[in-house]
């Protein structure tokens, strides 16, 4: 490793740091200071809150950027849906997938904000999985013998927080782990089952998706009375299928892109709209719909990394939405540089008024114990 490249690594190492370093406190810090609020009046908690969590995913994105890797935006249009309810369907391939997604969605309003992902229970363990717990996310735990009772867990979750938050999209990665890892249980299941065998992307799970339909479906009208759920609750009106492209079919690791340790290098990432109506909600039916879906993402990516095609040519499908150009998607720096500096001044703020008179407060207890 050249000396001038072990400094540059070292410099994005300790910028990222420091920017966990203020930037989680500060969050965290005024999540508990607006507790009150979040009891009195649940709807302005949440707002502030989404602001916030916005701010921390914006962060994240700088990071991207500042390492040379940015994103190609194709596909449906996403303007007029970004305040609707939805579920939004990723392939899943590295860790980066999901700092790509916060990257795609950084500028689209306050969807970032108003966001509930479903991720493995691992995230749950690291420094970002404290923001995700307050934020309201939901950690799935993977392998058969968890997979009922995370699916009980997730309808629950629906029902007592997301209703509850005032979010509106649900980020989901249907098939269930990376792709490295799941591909060949994916190929032999089905080889067994007479079913595609893929190899950019394996069949997906239904469960999660059934359980977010089934609790979010739109109300039926009978004689002018609705019924099936409350008219005031929260209902699905779209799903969002989203497909990341990694050039070379090489998904780089988000550590390594957080550092700039890999070369730079566009993204492509695919969005493919459609209202909830055309989704079937009976099991068999719905399993059918998802496996349709993933092998066009699979004839997609194919043609994406065989001949460098990109996804939205190949993407020949009528749907409801009108489609955008397929363009480079540019980070708001002045946005980025506003969160920057709401969450650092905040951070010294509470460090002179809260954290530093707590630390004394506990040393001159602790001088009464010793």
């Amino acid at each position: 490793m050249r000396a001038r490249d072990f400094a540059h690594y070292s410099l994005r190492i300790f910028f990222i740091t420091v920017a966990n370093l203020f930037g989680i406190p500060s969050y965290l810090t005024w999540i508990l200071l607006l507790q009150p609020l979040k009891h009195y009046y649940p709807e302005l908690f949440w707002k502030i809150e989404s602001v916030l969590f916005q701010g921390l995913l914006t962060i994240v994105t700088t990071w991207l950027y500042s390492g040379g890797y940015t994103i190609m935006e194709s596909g449906d249009s996403l303007e007029g849906i970004m305040n609707d309810e939805a579920v939004v369907l990723v392939n899943h391939q590295s860790t980066s997938d999901v700092p790509i997604v916060m990257s795609a969605l950084h500028n689209k309003a306050q969807v970032v904000g108003k966001v509930m992902w479903v991720m493995d229970d691992i995230f749950k363990y690291t420094n970002f999985g404290w923001i995700s717990y307050f934020h309201g996310d939901f950690f799935i735990l993977q392998g058969k013998e968890a997979r009922t009772d995370s699916l009980e867990k997730l309808q629950k979750h629906i029902n007592e927080i997301y209703k509850t938050t005032f979010k509106n999209w649900i980020i989901l990665f249907p098939e269930g782990g990376f792709l490295r890892k799941r591909r060949f249980r994916s190929q032999e299941f089905a080889k067994k089952n007479h079913l595609p065998v893929l190899q950019h992307v394996t069949l997906p799970r239904v469960g999660a998706l059934k359980v977010i339909i089934d609790n979010l479906a739109s109300p039926t009208t009978v004689n002018g009375n609705v019924t099936g759920s409350k008219s005031n609750e929260k209902t699905l009106k779209w799903v969002i299928d989203i497909t990341i492209g990694y050039p070379g079919a090489t998904p780089y690791n988000s550590h390594g892109m957080f550092v700039g340790y890999w070369p730079p290098h566009k993204v492509d990432i695919h969005y493919r709209v459609y209202p909830i109506q055309e989704i079937p909600t009976e099991k068999e039916a719905l399993t059918k719909w998802m496996y349709d879906r993933y092998e066009e993402k699979e004839v997609l990516l194919q043609e994406f990394y065989t001949k460098s095609k990109p996804l939205d040519e190949s993407d020949n499908q009528k749907r409801a939405m009108p489609r955008v150009r397929r363009h480079d998607l540019v980070i708001d720096k002045c946005l980025a540089c506003l969160f920057y500096l709401l969450h650092l001044c905040s951070f010294i703020v509470f460090w002179f008024y809260l954290y530093c008179p707590v630390i004394r407060i506990i040393r001159f207890m602790m001088s009464f114990v010793f």
